[in-house]
C-alpha cells in the first residue's frame, strides 16, 4: 500500500464547495462586524443573523444530499517537505452522516442563539463585538466538524478555545469574568497538551494526519505476537510499523485528553461552572452545540484509534464525571450553575457511552442534549432578564442576586410560556418517557450494561450502575430546580408581575421563538417514531459505526462487535432498563417534591446546604479547593519566590553591582587622569625642560660659552676650597 496514493488530491464537488461556503460565512460575519459593526444599522445584528440563517439553510441542504446517500470528500496538497520520508501534508473537507448532522446542529443552535441575543443583549455595551465573537466561535466549531485531518482539526480546536476565552470574558470589566476566562483557557491547555502528544504519536508511526488515510492504515494492520503491525510504502520505500498495545493505548488516551479538557471531564471539569460568567446565550451555545460537544465529536472521529484498554479508561472517566456533575448539581442555588453541572454530568454520560462501545448512543445523546440544554439555558436567560427588569423597576441593585433561585418562586403563573418550555426541556433532561432524553439515555444504559457483561461482569457493572444512579440524581435536582423557580410563592421583594415585559406580553417575541422551537424538539417523537424505543430511531441508525466507518475496522473491533452482539441479545433487558430508568426518574421527582412542597417561602429563601454531604455537594466535592492547594498555591508561591529572587537577588546584584562599577570606573578615571596622565605629563615636561636647558647651553653664542665656562670654573674652585 503506497501512502502517497492514499493522500492523492480529490476533486471538489458542489457539495464540498458549498460546505466551504458554510464554513466561511460566519468568518465573514465576524470580520464585518468586528471592523465595521458600530457603523452598520442596528450595529449589524441583522447581518450576523442573516448570514447564520443562510449557513443553516445550506447545512440542511447538505444534510438532504448526504444523509444515508453518499460521502463527499475533497482533498488538496497543502504543502510538502523535501525528503523521501515525508508524506505530503493535505487539507480537505469530508462530508458524511456525522458531519452533516453536526453542521445542522451547530448552525441551528447558533442561529437561534443569535436571534435570542437581539432581545437579551439589546442596549448592552459592545453589542456588535458580541455578535462578531459569536461568528468567530461558530466558524471555529464548523472548522472542527468539516476538516479531514487531525492537524487542521487541532488548529480549529485551539481557535475554539480562543473564541470561548473572548466570549466567557465578554464583560471584561468584571473581575469574575476575567478570572473565569483565564481559568477556562488554562485548564483547556492541559488537555490540549495531551491531544498534541497523541496526535504526533500517531503521526510518528503513520506519517500522516489525514483521518481517512489513518483509518485505512489501521484497518490494514494486524496483531502479530502481541504487536500491532502495519506495512506500507512511502515514495517506493517500504515501511514496517510495529507498535505495542501500550503505545497505542497511550496515544489514544492522549487524544482523549483533548476531550477531557474541552468537554469538562474528570479531573478537568472545574472550568465549566465558572464559564457561566459570560452572557447566558453564550452559555447556551457552549453547552449545547459547540465547545463541549467538540470533545465528544473528537472521540467519534477518532474512534478507530482507541484500544480496548483505552475505551475502558474512557468509560470509567465518563461514569465518574457523570456522577460528580450530578452530585454537585444537587445543592446549587444559581440557576445557571445547576444547568452547568448538569452539562458536566450529561457529557460524562456521552463519554461513558463512547467508552462502553455505544458510539452511536453517545452521539444520539449529544444531539438530543443539544436541543433540550439550549432550551434550558435560553429559558434561564429569560428568567434572569425578567429578574433584572423587576429589580430595575424598584431600583433594586444591591443585596439581591437575580440568578439565585431562592429569590424566585411562583413564576409559572406570570411566565407560562417559559414554564412550559422549561418543563419540556427539563423532562427530557430527567429522562422521562416520551421525551428525547429518555431515548438517548436508555441507549447508553443498555449499551453500558452489555459492555459490563462482555467484559466479564464484576466491578465492570459499577459503570452502568452509576448510569442508573445519575438518572435518579438528575431527576431530583431538576425537580428541585423547577420547584424553586416556578412553584410556591414569589420570594423577591417586588411584585411578580414586574417580571413581565408588559401586562399582555411575557417576553420579547425574538426571545420567545427560539425557546418554543427548542422546547418542542425535546419531544421524543422527532427522533423516533416509537418514542419509547431507541432502537427504532432514524438518527441512531444514521450515526452507527457501520454507516460511518464503511470498509474500515477499529483497533477495538472485537470488543465493539462483542458488545453489540450482547446488546442485541438483551431484548428483555432493554424493556427492564427502560422501565427502571423511568421509575428512577419518577422517584427522583417524587423525592424532590415531597421534600420541598411543604416548606414555607421564608425557609426556601434562606435555605442552605446542611451537613457534611450537603457541603460536599455545594462545594463541588472541593475540587477547586484541592486544585487551589495542590497546584495554584504552589505555582503562585513558586512564582512569588522566583519574583523575589529576581527582584531582590538578581536585580539587586545588577543594580548595586552597576553602581559599584560606576564608582570603580570613576576612581579608575581619576587615577588615569591624575596619576597615569600626570606621570606622562611630568615625563614630557621634564624632557622638555632638559631639552630646553640643553638647547640653551648650545645656542652658538661665544659669550654664552664663555660665561658657562667661567661659571664651571668658579664651581670647581669652590669645590676645592670647601672640600
Amino acid at each position: 500500500m503506497e501512502l502517497t496514493s492514499l493522500l492523492k488530491p480529490l476533486a471538489a464537488t458542489s457539495q464540498t464547495d458549498l460546505a466551504l461556503v458554510v464554513l466561511l460565512l460566519p468568518l465573514l460575519a465576524f470580520m464585518l462586524l468586528f471592523f465595521f459593526g458600530k457603523r452598520l444599522p442596528r450595529q449589524g445584528d441583522w447581518l450576523a443573523i442573516g448570514l447564520s440563517a443562510i449557513t443553516l439553510a445550506l447545512s440542511v441542504w447538505l444534510f438532504t444530499q448526504t444523509w444515508h446517500t453518499a460521502t463527499f470528500h475533497t482533498r488538496t496538497t497543502w504543502f510538502s517537505l523535501p525528503g523521501g520520508t515525508m508524506a505530503p501534508f493535505t487539507a480537505g473537507i469530508l462530508l458524511d452522516n456525522l458531519t452533516v448532522l453536526m453542521l445542522v446542529l451547530v448552525t441551528f443552535i447558533s442561529t437561534l442563539v443569535q436571534l435570542f441575543s437581539v432581545g437579551y443583549m439589546h442596549g448592552g455595551k459592545g453589542y456588535s463585538r458580541y455578535f462578531a465573537y459569536l461568528g468567530l466561535f461558530t466558524f471555529s466549531m464548523l472548522g472542527i466538524v468539516l476538516v479531514d485531518n487531525l492537524l487542521l482539526l487541532f488548529m480549529f480546536w485551539e481557535l475554539v478555545g480562543f473564541s470561548s476565552y473572548l466570549l466567557i470574558g465578554f464583560w471584561f470589566e468584571r473581575p469574575a469574568a476575567v478570572a473565569a476566562n483565564k481559568k477556562a483557557f488554562l485548564v483547556n491547555r492541559v488537555g490540549d497538551m495531551g491531544l498534541l502528544l497523541g496526535l504526533f504519536a500517531f503521526y510518528t508511526f503513520f506519517r500522516t494526519f489525514d483521518l481517512e488515510a489513518l483509518r485505512t492504515l489501521v484497518s490494514s494492520g494486524s496483531w502479530l505476537q502481541g504487536e500491532f503491525t502495519v506495512s506500507y510504502t512511502l515514495h517506493g520505500h517500504a515501511w514496517l510499523v510495529e507498535a505495542s498495545p501500550l503505545f497505542l493505548t497511550l496515544a489514544g488516551l492522549g487524544l482523549f485528553m483533548g476531550c477531557v479538557g474541552k468537554s469538562a471531564q474528570f479531573p478537568l471539569q472545574v472550568w465549566l461552572p465558572d464559564a457561566m460568567q459570560g452572557p447566558t446565550p453564550v452559555s447556551s451555545l457552549i453547552h449545547a452545540a459547540t465547545m463541549v460537544a467538540a470533545g465528544v465529536y473528537l472521540l467519534a472521529r477518532c474512534y478507530a484509534f482507541f484500544t480496548p484498554v483505552a475505551l475502558t479508561v474512557i468509560a470509567v472517566v465518563g461514569a465518574t464525571t457523570a456522577l460528580i456533575g450530578a452530585i454537585a448539581a444537587l445543592t446549587q442555588y444559581d440557576i445557571k450553575a445547576v444547568l452547568a453541572f448538569s452539562t458536566i454530568s450529561q457529557l460524562g454520560y456521552m463519554v461513558m457511552g463512547m467508552g462502553t462501545g455505544g458510539h452511536d448512543a453517545a452521539l444520539f445523546h449529544l444531539t438530543t442534549h443539544a436541543f433540550f440544554k439550549a432550551a434550558l439555558f435560553l429559558n434561564a436567560g429569560i428568567i434572569i432578564h425578567a429578574m433584572h427588569r423587576g429589580m430595575h423597576h424598584l431600583s433594586l441593585t444591591e443585596n439581591l442576586d437575580p440568578q439565585d433561585i431562592r429569590n424566585m418562586g411562583g413564576l409559572r403563573k406570570v411566565m407560562p410560556l417559559t414554564f412550559y418550555t422549561y418543563l419540556l426541556a427539563a423532562a427530557a433532561l430527567a429522562g422521562l418517557p416520551l421525551f428525547s432524553g429518555f431515548l438517548s439515555k436508555d441507549a447508553i444504559l443498555a449499551g453500558s450494561w452489555a459492555w459490563a457483561q462482555t467484559m466479564g461482569g464484576g466491578l465492570y457493572f459499577i459503570v452502568p450502575i452509576i448510569g442508573f444512579t445519575v438518572v435518579l440524581l438528575t431527576a431530583f435536582y431538576m425537580a428541585r430546580h423547577l420547584w424553586f423557580i416556578f412553584f410556591g410563592s414569589f420570594r423577591a421583594p417586588f411584585a411578580v408581575q414586574a417580571l413581565r415585559l408588559s401586562v399582555g406580553q411575557e417576553v420579547e417575541r425574538v426571545m420567545a421563538l427560539p425557546v418554543l422551537l427548542l422546547g418542542a424538539l425535546s419531544l421524543g417523537i422527532f427522533f423516533s417514531l416509537n418514542p419509547l424505543s431507541f432502537s427504532s430511531s432514524w438518527l441512531l441508525q444514521g450515526i452507527s459505526l457501520e454507516a460511518l466507518t464503511t470498509h474500515s475496522t477499529l483497533l477495538a473491533e472485537n470488543l465493539v462487535q462483542a458488545v453489540s452482539a450482547r446488546d442485541e441479545a438483551n431484548h428483555t433487558l432493554h424493556i427492564v432498563f427502560g422501565v427502571l430508568s423511568a421509575l428512577l426518574a419518577l422517584a427522583g421527582i417524587g423525592i424532590a417534591v415531597s421534600r420541598y412542597k411543604n416548606k414555607p417561602a421564608g425557609m426556601l429563601q434562606h435555605s442552605r446546604p446542611h451537613g457534611a454531604l450537603g457541603n460536599l455537594s455545594y462545594q463541588q466535592l472541593y475540587f477547586n479547593q484541592v486544585y487551589q492547594r495542590a497546584f495554584v498555591r504552589p505555582a503562585l508561591l513558586l512564582a512569588r519566590g522566583l519574583y523575589r529572587v529576581d527582584k531582590r537577588v538578581i536585580d539587586y546584584t545588577l543594580n548595586y553591582g552597576s553602581k559599584w562599577l560606576v564608582v570603580f570606573a570613576k576612581i579608575m578615571a581619576w587615577f588615569d587622569r591624575l596619576v597615569v596622565d600626570g606621570l606622562v605629563w611630568l615625563v614630557a615636561a621634564l624632557s622638555r625642560l632638559v631639552g630646553g636647558l640643553g638647547r640653551n647651553l648650545q645656542n652658538g653664542k661665544v659669550q654664552s660659552y664663555y660665561a658657562y665656562s667661567l661659571f664651571g670654573f668658579i664651581l670647581i674652585i669652590l669645590y676645592i676650597v670647601l672640600f
